[in-house]
């Protein structure tokens, strides 16, 4: 029988056949898989950018506070640079400077902008030993316990934790492997390595034993200490591993320890594999990156960006509280201004000074604080200064002006103990700028000190902060603080010796020159002095501050001849003087009080504000003489009306007890008060010109309110090169922030 079988051609047509139903059925099915990843991976991104959002939000609304707002000094490539406290230096792979890929690969650093945050934890209740943290239970020093264990303690207060938010690499000793785009590196079969967001909880200091004895010093497992022991809480690059010379990152040095310990401490909130926290910048026409100089632009997908304050006005406070009342308090000005709210970075700040007027060249500067892309070279400010700006020359106010203060020094000396920052804040500033002999900046001098955390200017300094840092310090007064000699106890009837003039230096001391004027008031019967019709009450002990240096010598801001604005702060003076009072404690220093009217023993009365002067000091008994050569805008130490009744009239004088025969006890009166540079004024628009009072605005990032912008990417598998990406916003208030 006849066997039948398919033909060649059979065959062939049946696979052909076959192979074109696979196609059409196996392919897509094959798409679809692809299609269902990568709609799993869309997901799988928008649910953990939702949660890693509300969980970030969360834990800001419940901090007491959001830091790092300053700039810290780092390397990146081997140079010194000034970068923001929240950010991260990052080694990545450098490419070639056509943005295409280098081979051999050689790493490089970058810096990723706000991708850091740093939030403090409220304290707890509970109590420290000698050596540590006492467990609440058992009422024992326990040294397991980092912090203290216990409920909140209220009012709400920083506490000892540290919760940190940072992007870093999923493995820090392995260099950055991304398999999936071919944009830094070739795609590949190895593991991915790729930048996670990892969350830290930490306390930066312990107990532990330095020389001998405990103290609560920096944690040294997680931070570098400075010289006092403290936590150096600012590193951006305290995930990134020291490297040998070829640029093997080191894995057994004490940096390699320090990250270890982070790591051990932390907790990734992305995925392990897949998911990466930055994206290339590069052009999806040639798929070649950005770079400069082949450094690879990159955007950090998680950044905890403060949010922006533009010209805010900042709200002067009470110049002078009930029961302070004072002469001329309508002239007082506020020495704190404060804005809505505090945790500042990125300040820029602009003074209108009492008397501004934008339609007047002649009164139209005014001042500005910021900082410049030049800070830190040579003959450049270190930092943020404030620099006098006139409008006149038609160059933006954050680009050119006179420095005035150099607030960096400033603040670094005031917060090191350093001596007399206000005095070497001036000189910085005047080495660079010349500024002391321009009348128009001194005109407007306005100077304060920034309290970032609260958000506020304060424009006053302790007089202890003016010196001369050549001088050595005196033991007896180690605050430098004005010191006026009371002179030996006689009255104007026991004086000795009342010859000569009463600017000599024999009468240099206040009861010396007191009784020299009296006698001058007293003997001038034929008005030869041109004294003698002037009311005895006029005739008084008194301090003048604005002519009386600190104890080294040097002269204050409140002297007539340097054109300041300066005056004391209503009451932060402390007088302090012999007593007075006849007993066992005659002559012993004590504090004298404040009155309103005429002082009596151990007290004294004060000028915080200029008063009205009489038009023609002939009106009040003066002549002759007297007023032969007087000037009234220029002081005169020879003069008896400049030197002796016109500081009668302003700031800065204190009237003593001017009893004729009560003379003050031999001994030393010091003086300690801080001065303002703030002022306003009294009178209509159509008497004086310009602005009536100082205006501050400031321009701000605020920290205590953040933006947080989470964007999850997320690759399908390897051979899906375009990763999926969900991006969300969300804004966190630090509500328990006390500022």
């Amino acid at each position: 029988m006849k066997k039948r079988a398919f033909t060649l051609i059979e065959l062939l047509t049946v696979i052909a056949i076959s192979s074109l139903l696979l196609g059409l059925i196996v392919y897509p099915m094959f798409q679809s898989f692809n299609f269902v990843r990568e709609g799993q991976a869309q997901v799988d991104a928008k649910s953990r950018a939702t949660q890693l959002s509300e969980k970030i939000k969360t834990e800001v609304n419940n901090s007491v506070a959001v830091r790092g707002g300053g700039r810290v000094e780092t390397t990146v490539n081997g140079l010194d640079i000034l970068t923001s406290a929240s950010s991260m230096v990052v080694r990545i792979p450098q490419v070639n400077a056509n943005g295409s890929i280098l081979q051999p690969r050689t790493d490089v650093e970058t810096v990723l902008p706000y991708a850091k945050l740093d939030l403090l934890k409220a304290a707890q209740n509970g109590e420290t030993g000698a050596t540590g943290f006492v467990d609440p239970i058992t009422g024992k020093i326990d040294p397991t316990l980092k912090t203290f264990k216990g409920q909140v303690s209220l009012p709400v207060t920083p506490g000892a934790t540290l919760i940190r938010y940072a992007i870093g690499l999923r493995d820090p000793f392995k260099p950055y492997n991304n398999p999936y785009e071919g944009l830094l590196m070739a795609k590949n079969a190895d593991q991915d390595n790729l930048f996670v967001l990892y969350r830290f909880e930490v306390q930066p200091r312990v107990f532990r034993t330095i020389s001998g004895s405990s103290q609560y010093a920096a944690n040294l497992e997680y931070f570098d200490a400075d010289a006092a022991n403290q936590p150096i809480l600012d590193d951006p690059k305290f995930l990134v591993p020291n490297v040998d010379g070829t640029g093997v990152p080191i894995e057994t040095d004490a940096k390699a320890t320090r990250i270890k310990n982070w790591l051990a401490k932390g907790v990734v909130q992305t995925e392990l594999s897949r998911f990466d926290m930055v994206e290339t910048v590069y052009d999806r026409n040639s798929r070649r990156v950005a770079n400069t100089g082949g450094i690879p632009t990159l955007i950090p997908l998680v950044q905890f960006r403060p949010s922006r304050v533009s010209s805010e006005p900042a709200a002067g406070q009470t110049a002078v509280r009930i029961g302070e009342e004072t002469d001329n308090g309508a002239a007082l000005a506020p020495d704190t201004f404060t804005t809505t709210m505090g945790l500042w970075s990125n300040a820029i700040t602009r003074t209108w000074p009492v008397g501004w007027n934008s339609s007047d060249s002649a009164n139209n500067e005014y001042e500005v604080g910021r900082g410049d892309a030049n800070n830190g070279l040579p003959g450049f400010p270190p930092g943020f200064s404030i620099y006098a700006y006139d409008p006149d020359t038609t160059i933006d106010d954050v680009l050119t002006g006179i420095e005035v203060f150099d607030l960096d020094t400033y603040t670094r000396l005031n917060n090191t103990g350093g001596r007399y920052p206000f005095s070497q804040a001036v000189n910085a500033a005047n080495a660079r700028s010349g500024w002391l002999s321009n009348a128009a900046a001194r005109r407007i001098f306005t100077p304060y000190s920034i309290d970032a955390t609260r958000g506020r200017l304060v424009s006053s300094f302790a007089i202890s902060e003016v010196g001369d840092v050549t001088k050595a310090v005196d033991p007896l007064n180690p605050n430098n603080l004005p010191t006026v000699g009371t002179g030996e106890a006689e009255t104007p009837k026991t004086a000795a010796d009342l010859t000569g003039n009463f600017y000599d230096a024999k009468f240099g001391t206040i009861n010396a020159r007191f009784n020299k004027v009296f006698d001058m008031w007293e003997k001038d019967t034929n008005t030869s002095y041109g004294v003698r019709n002037l009311d005895q009450s006029r005739i008084q002990r008194f301090i003048d501050l604005r002519v009386t240096p600190v104890f080294d010598g040097s002269n204050t801001p409140l002297r007539p001849e340097l054109g300041l604005k300066a005056s004391v702060v209503p009451g932060s003076e402390m007088v302090e003087g012999p007593d007075q009072n006849p007993g066992p404690n005659y002559g012993l220093k004590i504090r004298y009080t404040r009155v309103q009217g005429n002082p009596g023993i151990n007290q004294y009365r004060i000028n915080y504000a200029d008063l009205a002067e009489p038009t023609n000091y002939a009106l009040i008994g003066l002549g002759g003489t007297a007023l032969a050569g007087f000037l009234p805008d220029s002081y005169d130490p020879q003069n008896f009306v400049s030197a002796i009744v016109q500081p009668q009239y302003k700031a800065g004088y204190i009237q003593l007890n001017s009893d004729p025969g009560s003379p003050l006890p031999k001994g030393d009166i010091r003086v300690s008060y801080r001065f303002q540079f703030t002022k306003s004024r009294t009178g209509t628009s159509a008497q004086l010109a310009g602005l009536k009072t100082d205006v501050f605005a400031v321009d701000y990032d605020s920290r205590e309110l953040m933006t947080i912008l989470v964007s999850i990417r997320s690759y399908p598998q390897s051979n899906q090169p375009n990763a999926q990406t969900v991006s969300l916003q969300t804004t966190a208030k630090v509500r328990n922030y006390i500022r």
